[in-house]
């Protein structure tokens, strides 16, 4: 593996792979989070969960393995008075999938995926134990945790991946970040054996305005990467990823009526070498062009010396013929990311290495 996108199971992220080329589906192995929602309860949950095994089954049954996690869930909203992650691995119990495990996760989520292995419901021989950038800070502060985590997967799983998640790097020191990063792999490498370890994080926010203003396009350095490679020196073998055009800490909000258009402005997200290119135009209900704005930043966009051009992906030429038409269906703040994770992951499969 040399790439893996993070990603939310929602319905962009999945038809942006069902539109990936034949041999870039052949080597993706995501990473599926399920998405949080504003006011989310367990029925909400069981309901999402079983939409996102629906949507496996018919788009993504050929994946050879994905890791699949509750990451964003609150512990505290349970289906069935227990832990969602159980209802989780029941649902894809027929799939192949990587269950997720971490220091910072409930007891029971931990102890969920060893039963359930052991009782032959999860089918991986291979667990993830996913790090967040807190628990890098100091290995001798987590290292009976880490030892815990490991000693009780030991007799039911084979192999283990390590997952040294950064979230949003956006605004950080990289190179203190590196640096920590570094100092934590060659401690916690003299102890155990992982068959990958995999570095990841974003440069998008939460909030787009955190980079731009509404009607400003930037470009700006994608800090994950840096920081990848900065750890790359030390161990070549890591892999990278990236949480695609989506931010990490992405949530659905609800808005009453129209309020959603008020303050929802257009935007187009494009990385190129180590770089992420970001066009923003004006809230929707508060300019003549409303949704056309999204034509009028891919005009743009598609004079750019960076663009792939409209055979480079679906993605790309999407953007393409949104530049040069406005007739059809109007692109819209949903409709647009399966586009923008398409193209991106396109980029990042075939030409970013």
């Amino acid at each position: 593996m040399d790439y893996i996108p993070f990603l939310k199971f929602k319905t962009n992220e999945i038809a942006a792979i069902d539109e990936l080329k034949d041999h870039t589906k052949e080597e993706l192995y995501p990473f599926f989070d399920i998405a949080r929602k504003e006011n989310l309860t367990g029925q909400d949950l069981e309901s999402t969960i079983g939409k996102c095994f629906a949507k496996y089954q018919k788009y993504l049954s050929k994946l050879d393995f994905f890791y699949l996690d509750n990451f964003d869930i609150d512990d505290r909203i349970q289906i069935n008075s227990d832990d969602s992650y159980a209802f989780l691995i029941d649902t894809f119990a027929n799939s192949y999938f990587i269950p997720v495990i971490g220091i910072d996760r409930s007891e029971r989520h931990n102890e969920l995926v060893n039963s359930k292995k052991a009782d032959g419901t999860i089918q991986s021989d291979t667990v993830a134990i996913r790090i967040v950038v807190d628990n890098v800070l100091s290995y001798p502060l987590i290292d009976d945790e880490i030892e815990d985590l490991i000693s009780d997967c030991a007799s039911n799983f084979k192999t283990m991946h390590l997952i040294i998640d950064n979230r949003v790097c956006f605004g950080i020191d990289v190179g203190s970040r590196s640096a920590q990063i570094i100092n934590f792999l060659g401690k916690i490498l003299e102890d155990y054996d992982f068959e990958e370890v995999i570095v990841t994080g974003s440069t998008i926010t939460a909030s787009i305005r955190d980079l731009l203003n509404p009607s400003e396009e930037v470009t700006v350095e994608r800090n994950e990467l840096t920081i990848f490679h900065s750890v790359q020196n030390e161990f070549p073998d890591i892999v990278l990823g990236d949480y695609t055009a989506v931010s990490p800490n992405y949530s659905d909000i609800e808005f009453e009526g129209n309020l959603m258009r008020k303050v929802t402005a257009p935007r187009l997200i494009y990385s190129y070498d180590n770089l992420v290119h970001i066009k923003r135009g004006a809230a929707l209900d508060n300019h003549p062009r409303g949704n056309l704005q999204y034509n009028d930043l891919s005009a743009i966009l598609i004079t750019e010396p960076f663009f792939r051009g409209a055979a480079y992906s679906f993605g790309d030429k999407y953007i393409d013929e949104k530049a040069r038409t406005t007739t059809g269906k109007q692109v819209t703040p949903s409709t647009i990311p399966k586009a923008l994770i398409n193209l991106h992951i396109e980029f990042m499969m075939n030409d970013y290495f």
